[in-house]
């Protein structure tokens, strides 16, 4: 029963004395025990429709002109009017409540004691009869508030009020009911939601779709709320998702999504028009970023339904750790199958470009990098070399200045380099590529070169993928310094110290190889004159030194025209494959005045040819031979020329 206070006025009723009020109370629970009778509850499906029922009703029972009620909005923690097809009780309540009076006093009745409040001086007179607020609560929760207005004077009668509010108890037990039943359907319906996203959460192995079941049971069931998710890891999947990176760093500590994150507390912030609530994703290990949900026009979020919600998200965050570490999981065996690939190749004693090419074309397939160059330092004379398999990019003057920077700053840090947006970290160095990798090869704690990534768009390389060319480089670095030092190996093995120009074991080898699918070539055999006097007059080291200055003359001048070797001491040897008598003649010629133009101090060289073609086909020791007598012949003619037998 509630229990009430009386606001006294005159009162006169169409019926009076105390036995006709008794037998309309009995009338009227009566009436309202057939109206609604026990279980109605469950069947009424139109909360209008009871509404308009128990309007007539009252107004049946009460002689009342108007009457309505207003129901309690949990989430915009107001009351507003019930629609009923009664519109001049509509147009009246609205001319009634003009002033805002009406809401004000709504909500400091509910405060205070619980009153039946006579509001005909409260209105300012603009509606002449009695009309009278009636609370109506469920537990001292808030239900609403009926409003009853008469066209005329009734008597001031105890009776009265005690049938007022008899009628006021049974309305709100009916509201109440109603209420309580539209509650707990609700939440039956957003459990039972519940349990159909939970199956799905655990039937998914997959990021997108675990995040996708969030946002759509959100709109499902606050469809006019809007959605979106701040996650800590990196997410490129579905574009139409409303997924967004969280930002946790000192800037943002202020924001309540970060403070969601960090605390794993549902935060709410109230702002004008609006309500943000952040629930964080939470898992078993961690959090894994921040649901945010927007809601307008509303007052607050009602305990169940953040109570709901949290649960939702915590639910999420389960499945998104699941999902992230099943791909994880799956990420890392494809990881350790890429690194086992590429060692296995590189160790199968490919040469530096074998493995310079393999390597570019992995880094170009397995992380989409459209430059990839290959640099390796000579710690000695503190230079570097481009190796020619590096990507165009890396071939272009706009490359030079970017490599100097990016080997000084590994040099001094001796670590791996890692930039999002290279045109925001460096404002005033644009090259036109923005994401950048330059990871070192190390090798006995020697700084080998660098392998660099590049790609026009800012941010393109995951941190993950950092970390995993940075393994793949570590492994990779046995394999190129094994290459390099075959290499050198070879190289020391082909070529003569002193000079740097081929053996004269690997000249026989090369020379016998174009004898075999040559149909012509020249061979030139080059002494320098008078060596032995020179030796004499300027002693041993000016005598090597001259002999490396004449090997250089000869091969910038002989360089993809054919080979240069160094013969035995101060004699050296040209081969020139499919090459006429005259082209050899002209070319020892050149040689000659070069030699004698551009050494220090100045010395002169004879030079004998000796020419084969396939007329006349001979063995290499015989073409060797004839060349031989012919330098004779030209140091016989005088020296500082060239001859031919």
């Amino acid at each position: 029963m509630l229990i009430t206070t009386f606001v006294r006025c005159d009162i006169k009723l169409k019926t009076v004395g105390e036995g006709t009020m008794k037998i309309n109370y009995m009338v009227a629970k009566d009436r309202f025990h057939k109206l609604f009778p026990k279980g109605a509850i469950s069947t009424m499906h139109n909360q209008e429709e009871m509404i308009e029922k128990i309007v007539r009703e009252i107004k049946y029972l009460t002689y009342a002109s108007h009457v309505a009620v207003y129901l309690y909005d949990r989430w915009k923690d107001d009351f507003k009017l019930a629609k009923t097809n009664a519109e001049e009780d509509n147009l009246l309540i609205k001319h009634l409540i003009t002033d805002g009076f009406f809401n004000k006093q709504v909500n400091k009745s509910f405060h205070s004691e619980f009153n039946i409040y006579n509001g005909q001086s409260a209105f300012h007179n603009t509606y002449e009869y009695p009309t009278f607020l009636v609370p109506l609560n469920n537990n001292n929760s808030k239900v609403g508030f009926m409003l009853i207005a008469f066209d005329e004077e009734v008597d001031d009668n105890d009776h009265f009020y005690c049938f007022l509010e008899e009628i006021a108890s049974e309305t709100n037990s009916l509201l109440s009911s109603l209420d309580d039943y539209s509650l707990m359907m609700e939440q039956a319906n957003k459990y039972e939601l519940m349990y159909s996203v939970t199956q799905k959460f655990h039937s998914t192995m997959n990021t997108n779709d675990v995040l996708t079941e969030i946002v759509n049971t959100i709109r499902y069931i606050y469809p006019e709320f809007r959605c979106n998710l701040f996650l800590s890891s990196d997410y490129q999947n579905d574009k139409n998702l409303p997924v967004k990176r969280l930002i946790y760093n000192e800037e943002f500590a202020e924001k309540l999504s970060v403070q969601a994150f960090l605390t794993g507390d549902i935060k709410l912030e109230m702002l004008k028009g609006k309500t943000r609530l952040f629930a964080p994703l939470h898992g078993k290990q961690g959090i894994y970023g921040v649901l945010q949900i927007t809601a307008y026009d509303i007052s607050k979020f009602p305990e169940s339904d953040i109570e709901f919600i949290r649960l939702l998200a915590s639910t999420a965050g389960n499945a998104l750790e699941n999902a992230q570490l099943y791909q994880q999981s799956n990420q890392l065996i494809a990881d350790l199958q890429l690194i086992n690939e590429i060692s296995h190749n590189l160790n199968s004693n490919l040469r530096l470009t074998e493995t310079t090419i393999f390597m570019r074309e992995q880094f170009k397939q397995s992380f989409h990098a459209e430059e990839v160059g290959f640099v390796l330092l000579n710690e000695e004379n503190q230079k570097y070399n481009l190796l020619d398999e590096s990507t165009t990019f890396f071939h272009t003057p706009l490359a030079e200045d970017f490599l100097d920077d990016m080997l000084l700053i590994i040099k001094e840090k001796k670590d791996a380099i890692f930039i999002g947006d290279f045109s925001s970290k460096y404002p005033n160095r644009f090259f036109g590529l923005k994401s950048v990798m330059v990871i070192p090869m190390v090798q006995s704690c020697q700084l080998k070169g660098v392998i660099i990534l590049l790609h026009q768009n800012p941010y393109f390389f995951s941190f993950d993928s950092f970390k995993l060319i940075k393994s793949i480089v570590h492994h990779s670095t046995l394999a190129f310094v094994n290459s390099m030092l075959r290499e050198q190996l070879e190289k020391l093995v082909i070529t003569d110290y002193l000079t740097g120009l081929y053996s004269r074991k690997y000249l026989d080898e090369k020379c016998k190889q174009h004898l075999e699918v040559d149909s012509k070539g020249v061979f030139l055999l080059i002494d320098i004159d008078d060596f032995k006097q020179i030796n004499d007059t300027y002693g041993h080291d000016v005598g090597d030194e001259l002999i490396i200055q004449v090997a250089t003359i000869i091969r910038e001048n002989i360089e993809n025209k054919g080979f240069t070797a160094r013969w035995g001491g101060e004699e050296l040897a040209v081969y020139l494959p499919e090459s006429s008598v005259e082209n050899g003649l002209q070319e020892a010629s050149d040689l000659v005045l070069m030699i004698e133009a551009n050494t220090q101090p100045k010395i002169t060289v004879s030079i004998g040819i000796a020419h084969w073609d396939q007329n006349n086909p001979e063995k290499m020791q015989s073409i060797f031979d004839r060349a031989d007598r012919s330098l004779y012949e030209a140091k016989r003619l005088g020296k500082n020329g060239v001859a031919k037998i």
